[in-house]
């Protein structure tokens, strides 16, 4: 382990901002609520008087344990002001400016701003405008993404212009390790592939082949539309490159097909994993090999081995709320992209979804949901204020729930939203991590496989 990587382990991942972000909405009372207010010691004594008033009914004093309690722990706060020792007072000076803007700019204006196109035409637009200035800054960069770019193929996978994979291959065509099928962000409305191309780099290194997938994104399809995208490529890459899906488990170095997905990209990537797990289990409960062979199959060809997520928001319904905390929730096109209602929101997440997939069918030892779902890595930056890691932390809980033994979380320390991608690119501790836990997957896989051959000689 290098100098870097040991001091790196070293730095704490509770600072001041990550303890603030794990106490954001929802899993804390929302700004200037009663309760918040009163967690953090300020006085409130027009909520204390008609709480008080709510205890009288007809003359009637009604007093059980747990409002004595609640009075008691009440008028302690008020008369101590002891405030909660982590909890912010209020949002960021940016939450607050968006907040504003919230209040200023009509709800109409935001939601045609988000249905329009605007937001991603803006969005992308920055990115264009603002990606040369990555080559004035590390001239090494701009070397390597016209390298890539020159051996980057585009492959088009339907007829929208957005249905288009930027497919790499490694140098070493013979020792392919399997494939990376990444899966952009951009809060479901903006991104392209184009702008991910110097994300290929540590995984070409690692003879890994490199798809990067584009989708239609908001308004042009919702989430369901874009996880359809990702199938329809995925069939596009089993068909072109059937060699790279058919690469012997026993391979020294194997690691086989993996979905990675960055922010709604990790989001969408998932959601696709769950459905695909879901077809196995229907396609073993008949009693059939072909996965695609269920009523309610879909016709994606490609098997996933591995899943990478990297600060994804894997509860829609929670990441709706920290949205509306930072005033955003109307512009954001999570909100449209996901369904509008909670009920929605909770059918479009992924590690909800998971939970209602076994209920549908009996478990053993055969048939546990553990048998059908790929190796898992989570990883966050402990300093997202755009999705904040406890996304993560709960999806890994809720995920392992099920019965999902190899499901690993990575916290990175003093790392934001864009630097986990901005390190893919660059160089950083997202790459060093993810790159050493794929070797550490490849070196376990390749001991089950050793194991397996010479218990099947003993036969």
């Amino acid at each position: 382990m290098t100098t870097n990587m040991q001091n790196r382990e070293r730095e704490s991942l509770v600072t001041r901002q990550s303890i603030a972000l794990s106490l954001a909405p929802p899993r804390a009372p929302p700004y200037d609520s009663v309760h918040r207010n009163l967690l953090l010691g300020q006085d409130h004594s027009e909520s204390a008087g008609l709480s008080h008033e709510t205890h009288h009914h007809d003359g009637h004093h009604h007093h059980n344990i747990r409002e004595r309690l609640a009075q008691i722990y009440q008028r302690y706060h008020l008369s101590a002001k002891i405030p909660h020792p982590h909890l912010p007072a209020g949002p960021e000076v940016s939450d607050q400016i968006t907040r504003a803007l919230g209040v200023i700019l009509p709800v109409p204006w935001h939601n045609r701003f988000r249905d329009s196109g605007s937001f991603r035409s803006t969005v992308d637009g920055l990115v264009s405008v603002s990606a040369p200035t990555i080559g004035l800054t590390s001239p090494s960069a701009a070397i390597n993404f016209i390298n890539l770019s020159l051996k980057s193929k585009r492959i088009r996978y339907g007829s929208h212009k957005m249905h288009v994979i930027d497919m790499l291959l490694p140098d070493d065509k013979d020792g392919t390790r399997g494939l990376i099928f990444f899966v952009h962000g951009g809060a479901w409305g903006s991104g392209l592939p184009w702008m991910y191309r110097l994300a290929a780099l540590p995984f070409l290194e690692m003879n890994l082949a490199v798809a990067i997938v584009g989708y239609r994104t908001y308004p042009d399809a919702d989430v369901c539309g874009q996880v359809d995208d990702l199938e329809k490529a995925a069939n596009e890459l089993t068909r072109r490159y059937a060699h790279l899906f058919d690469l012997p488990k026993n391979r020294p170095g194997h690691i086989g097909t993996c979905v990675m997905g960055h922010s709604s990209g990790a989001h969408i990537g998932l959601l696709m994993v769950v459905d695909h797990v879901r077809r196995k289990i229907e396609a073993a409960t008949i009693g059939s090999s072909d996965i695609n062979s269920g009523q309610q199959s879909t016709k994606m060809n490609m098997d996933i081995d591995v899943f990478v997520g990297l600060s994804g928001p894997y509860d829609i319904s929670h990441h709706f709320d920290y949205e509306a905390a930072r005033g955003v929730e109307e512009l954001s096109p999570m909100k449209a992209a996901n369904g509008y209602s909670r009920e929605k929101f909770k059918e479009n997440s992924p590690a909800v979804r998971l939970q209602r997939l076994l209920a549908t069918f009996s478990e053993s030892k055969a048939m546990s949901l553990g048998n059908f779902f790929p190796q898992t890595l989570l990883m966050h930056g402990v300093e997202d204020s755009t999705v904040p890691f406890t996304a993560t932390s709960e999806a890994a809980h809720i995920v392992r729930s099920c019965g999902v033994t190899k499901c690993d979380e990575i916290y990175l320390a003093q790392t934001a939203h864009q630097d986990v991608v901005m390190h893919l690119m660059l160089g950083g501790r997202a790459r060093e991590n993810v790159v050493r836990w794929l070797d550490d997957l490849s070196s376990e896989i390749n001991k089950r496989s050793g194991s397996q051959l010479v218990a099947s000689s003993r036969l």
